[in-house]
């Protein structure tokens, strides 16, 4: 493709972004090279792990996983929606509502990164193997350039794999452009592209170490990808290729006769992963993960839940708006762009621990003191700006409170916050949901990886009684369904399973549904749910809206030292407080009484969502400009 080829095309522009990658102690920091051609940069092992640093950072910034493509592409879905007004002119809330146009600019600029990304990783596949050092070097030399070219492998199947799940049918090249005779391809098969990276994966796992053997090779602690990350993303992109999709051509979404032969590459994958327990297991605190980790600017936390990430790095071209843009708003500052469905915060039970992690009831004043929400007013919490440290920033002007808390002001737009692409609790996941489709029920084993998964959500242990996990297929599957709902909230997980499941567009209708239900409530009025068709439903207390609240009471101040542990809300969710008066010390909250803006909040969600259209986003305009071998999406 012709821009993609002036953007990339020649190896210095490899070398020079490298440069920008100067990370917390996320990736190497590699000094500047002034040069120049694909002989001397693949000439010794820094030069070649810096181009190999470039091709990491095309998943960073504004048009990565920055924002666009983890906040803009993954929505609307049945656990959130991007905005709560129906959009006009905001391209961003246009395009989460299935309401994009090939024009789009946050389709374009993510689209044309990701395909920089491809050449610069098939840069470090053509070449590292040629190197003299690959064969002749020292055993610590070769290893550290077979990861290496590991490496390269792993993200051209992540970038590929963005873009085929997002459009479909894309261009595809396997080597760097200057040795490409016709840069202006027809689009390739999806499921050409995924047979081809499921390859690929497999000779990549075979190249790179296990995350504990990095530093037997010579290489530091990083968040560079390991054996685990290769494996476990076969497994990712086998169940996409096992999944529904939805044909460029349009109609009714499709699985292969043969998806049990993926699900089977999945399942291996796994339980090779599962069997590893030094390498990868679940930390036991689902806030730790989120509080301690991702939001302390360090995802080498001690279970190596977190398999692969996009690290994000310092320098304006490795920006990332996660926690600026969404999240809670402080000191009147940022956040709010993502809003959690009232039927999703529902979903969870009163003992659940993820959904006070995942959903934000409240907005930070003065630095400490939470201002409860309404219901129709909660917003995703794993990206939380109260919590971020290593370092911390505060959202006012004026001094910091302490050295780890540098003070800024209210333009800031990068807290180097990275985004979690795979953890080891879907591993877990998939491993059980491959179990019960291979083997036509769940297996002692499923049912354990998915308990493995629903105790740690409940704290390690059940305040309430256990759940019952279905015995039979189908009710597994449901299980199953709403159980990755409530583990991956907020992590651009939920919109592409529902799609390679086939369940998108009945999400959408009947997430729908229990809106407008919800809207038409009123104080003395209140609905009960239908019941869901495609998952396992919530909590059968939370399903009856006449039992839940209409009002809520936030504490006015709590202690400045615990704010943290001080809940904003002292009555509970789940059970009727309709005093008309607040107690003293708090101030009520409407939390859900039906009108005009909970109308508008049902409006907004998924507007434009069309099935056998809008499960794929259009071809950007600019490329089929200057590639007339390019077609488009049907609908667009």
């Amino acid at each position: 493709m012709k821009q993609v080829r002036q953007l990339t095309s020649t190896a210095a522009a490899i070398i020079l972004a490298g440069t920008l990658l100067v990370s917390c102690k996320k990736f190497l920091s590699p000094e500047a090279v002034s040069s120049f051609d694909t002989e001397y940069v693949f000439n010794n092992i820094p030069n070649a792990r810096k181009a190999l640093l470039g091709a990491y950072g095309s998943m960073t910034g504004d048009y990565g996983y920055g924002i666009r493509i983890s906040q803009y592409w993954a929505y609307d879905t049945d656990e959130m929606q991007r905005g709560t007004n129906p959009p006009t002119t905001d391209e961003g809330q246009l395009l989460a509502k299935y309401l994009s146009i090939p024009g789009n600019l946050n389709i374009t600029n993510p689209f044309n990164q990701m395909f920089q990304g491809v050449e610069r990783a098939n840069l470090c596949i053509y070449n590292i193997p040629k190197m003299e050092l690959y064969q002749s070097g020292s055993a610590a030399q070769q290893a550290q350039l077979k990861r290496m070219y590991g490496e390269a492998l792993v993200l051209r199947a992540q970038f590929l794999y963005e873009l085929c799940r997002n459009f479909g049918d894309v261009p595809v090249q396997w080597q760097p452009s200057q040795y490409e005779a016709n840069l202006y391809k027809s689009r390739t098969s999806r499921d050409t592209i995924y047979d081809h990276l499921i390859a690929d994966l497999a000779v990549a796992q075979k190249m790179m170490p296990w995350r504990t053997e990095v530093g037997s090779i010579g290489d530091p602690v990083d968040q560079r990808f390991t054996k685990g990350a290769a494996k476990a993303l076969r497994a990712k992109i086998a169940l996409t290729r096992g999944g529904y999709q939805l044909p460029v051509t349009g109609g009714q979404l499709v699985r292969p006769a043969n998806y049990q032969d993926y699900y089977k590459i999945a399942h291996d994958e796994c339980a090779e992963i599962i069997a590893n327990p030094a390498q990868h297991t679940l930390l036991s605190s689902y806030k730790s993960l989120f509080k301690d980790y991702l939001l302390a600017h360090n995802t080498n936390d001690p279970a190596g839940e977190f398999m692969m990430v996009a690290s994000m790095a310092f320098g304006t071209n490795a920006d990332s708006k996660l926690g600026i843009q969404n999240g809670t708003r402080v000191n009147g500052t940022g956040g709010l762009s993502v809003a959690v469905l009232p039927s999703y915060f529902y979903m969870f039970d009163s003992t659940d621990v993820r959904r006070d992690i995942t959903c934000v009831p409240y907005e930070i004043i003065f630095d400490t003191i939470k201002q409860g929400h309404a219901l129709n007013a909660i917003h995703d919490g794993k990206f939380r700006r109260e919590w971020v440290s290593n370092p911390g920033y505060v959202f006012s002007a004026g001094s910091a409170s302490t050295s780890e808390r540098p003070a800024t002001n209210n333009s800031l737009q990068n807290m180097q916050l990275s985004w979690p692409l795979i953890r080891f609790a879907d591993v877990l996941l998939w491993y059980a949901e491959t179990e019960n489709e291979l083997n036509g029920a769940p297996t002692t084993d499923a049912i354990k990886a998915v308990s493995q998964i629903n105790l740690r959500g409940h704290g390690g242990a059940y305040r309430e009684t256990a759940p019952v996990i279905p015995a039979t297929k189908e009710g597994f599957f449901k299980f199953l369904v709403k159980e990755r709902m409530l583990e991956f909230g907020n992590e651009g997980v939920r919109k592409y399973d529902l799609l390679r499941w086939g369940l998108l567009g009945t999400a959408v209708t009947e997430a729908r549904a229990r809106m407008n239900a919800w809207a038409t409530a009123t104080a003395t009025s209140h609905p009960q749910f239908a019941a869901l068709s495609y998952m396992e439903d919530g909590p059968l207390y939370a399903r009856d809206a006449t039992r839940l609240p209409t009002y809520l009471y936030f504490v006015n101040r709590p202690a400045r030292s615990s704010v943290d542990e001080v809940p904003a809300f002292l009555n509970s969710f789940y059970k009727p407080s309709d005093a008309v008066n607040a107690p003293t010390g708090q101030t009520r909250v409407n939390w859900w009484l039906g009108g005009s803006t909970q109308l508008t909040f049902t409006n907004a969600f998924a507007m434009g969502f069309t099935a056998g259209k809008t499960e794929l986003m259009p071809i950007p305009q600019t490329q089929r400009d200057v590639n007339p071998n390019l077609t488009q999406n049907a609908g667009y």
